[in-house]
């Protein structure tokens, strides 16, 4: 499943108004936090990513991305910690003025695991996001972006997720 998400944003992106579309590059640093017990604070993450994306329509975007992540989040109370990951997404938007854009994500995420008592182990899973993007110079953008990411379950663990706050640049090359 994810060889056909990368493929299909792969198609996505050199097809999707080529003379109009523009790469971009940026990074992020967020939070994760557990909603389903009391131990609110999980870890900080922080992920680089690049993209491709275009205005489709007036007001309609369209992107695809890839990033990675790097930094320990602790997803459960069984001491299952997340050290990295990678994914791809496709990246929708509206365009509420011309220097703000709301945005969903979809996407495939491959995250390695160090859990406790158990071998390390790679595991992929499903991710949706919601955000905003708002122009703060010409070619740079701020992003404020939440993230639910969902994986199956480990052996012996109940099924784990991930909910990330995040803040970050977008630099876009036009």
């Amino acid at each position: 499943m994810f060889k056909k998400l990368l493929i299909a944003s792969a198609i996505l992106a050199v097809t999707s108004g080529v003379a109009l579309a523009a790469p971009y590059v940026g990074g992020s640093v967020g939070v994760d936090v557990n909603t389903n017990n009391n131990n609110n604070f999980r870890g900080v993450p922080f992920s680089v990513f690049g993209g491709y994306g275009t205005t489709v329509s007036q007001n309609i975007y369209l992107a695809g991305e890839v990033f990675g992540t790097v930094g320990t989040a602790s997803l459960n109370d069984n001491g299952l910690k997340s050290t990295y990951g990678y994914g791809v997404s496709v990246i929708p938007g509206l365009m509420l003025s011309d220097r703000v854009m709301a945005f969903a994500r979809a996407g495939v995420v491959r995250t390695h695991f160090s859990p406790t008592g158990v071998r390390n182990t790679n595991d992929t899973g499903g991710q949706l996001g919601l955000g905003l993007q708002t122009g703060l110079t010409q070619n740079l953008d701020l992003r404020g972006e939440y993230d639910y990411t969902s994986y199956g379950k480990f052996s012996g663990l109940s099924k784990v997720t991930s909910d990330q706050f995040s803040l970050g640049l977008v630099y876009r090359f036009e």
